[in-house]
């Protein structure tokens, strides 16, 4: 599959006029290893315009150390748009571990934030205690205050915040009350959790 042929595949997933005929003939090139090395476009083309019957091709990509991007895209895309992340709560564990190869912590940081959303459809106590340690704890790295930001919104959604005010602030609160917050709520239903356990 060449660059440019992709490109127009992408934009045509995006506007709603690729025919699933095209998006099964990409599937299958990408399960046979004909849709070459840069595998963002075609994975992208086929989850946008093949929708969640594409489910196990896209969970192939979940842990994909050749390309961090298509790892986070296969996160993103199972997390927060399929909604069934759960199935895969064992390789996301995995990514907030930060693997090695994910150099730039792409796939970490979707991971992070599919963790919440995780989170946000039902309970996991290991899920939720991963979150909290690295929010509290970080990781010793350059951007950890990003990383310790973004699991906190992934916190708020895992506490039942819907998207967007997982994402801002209330009215009059400071960000590190509201931190402070969600910190001591999501302690508070890991001990409910174990009490009922």
């Amino acid at each position: 599959m060449h660059d440019e042929y992709v490109q127009q595949l992408m934009a045509r997933a995006k506007d709603g006029t690729i025919s699933q005929r095209e998006v099964k003939e990409i599937a299958l090139a990408m399960s046979e290893g004909r849709a070459g090395r840069n595998l963002y476009r075609p994975l992208y083309a086929v989850a946008r315009a093949g929708g969640p019957a594409y489910e196990s091709l896209v969970a192939d990509y979940v842990i994909h150390p050749e390309d961090p991007e298509v790892s986070a895209l296969a996160v993103h895309v199972l997390t927060g748009q399929w909604g069934v992340g759960a199935k895969y709560r064992e390789q996301i564990l995995e990514l907030l571990g930060s693997p090695e190869w994910d150099l730039d912590d792409d796939a970490f940081m979707a991971a992070v934030t599919g963790a919440g959303e995780i989170l946000h459809d039902g309970f996991d106590a290991e899920l939720l205690h991963t979150l909290l340690k690295l929010a509290e704890e970080g990781r010793g790295k350059y951007n950890d205050h990003l990383m310790q930001r973004v699991a906190v919104e992934a916190i708020a959604r895992a506490l039942g915040a819907s998207l967007a005010e997982s994402m801002r602030l209330p009215e009059g609160v400071t960000h590190a009350q509201w931190s402070q917050d969600l910190l001591a709520a999501a302690h508070d239903r890991l001990r409910e959790a174990a009490r009922q356990s």
